[in-house]
């Protein structure tokens, strides 16, 4: 059995010809996604993910190997 592993991710929400859409990304890896819900962007990057560690196994224990999660906050200025 693999073993689980976190990963912090950024969502944002962006304007694409008029329609809302989120995008959901990964800093460590540049691995990014998106949907129409926030939940559909987290699906399809789950996906994309799982694709890139079958074509990349050895980027895997980049993420095994942080367990701390990241503070990612929003300052106004």
């Amino acid at each position: 059995m693999e073993k689980e592993f976190g990963l912090n991710i950024i969502v944002r929400e962006e304007d694409e010809d008029g329609k809302k859409i989120f995008i959901v990304n990964n800093e460590e890896l540049g691995i990014a996604d998106f949907g129409d819900t926030l939940d559909e962007a987290i699906e399809n990057f789950r996906k994309s993910m799982q694709l890139y560690l079958e074509a990349y196994p050895e980027k895997r224990m980049l993420l095994i190997k942080k367990e701390k999660p990241l503070f990612v906050s929003r300052i106004f200025i």
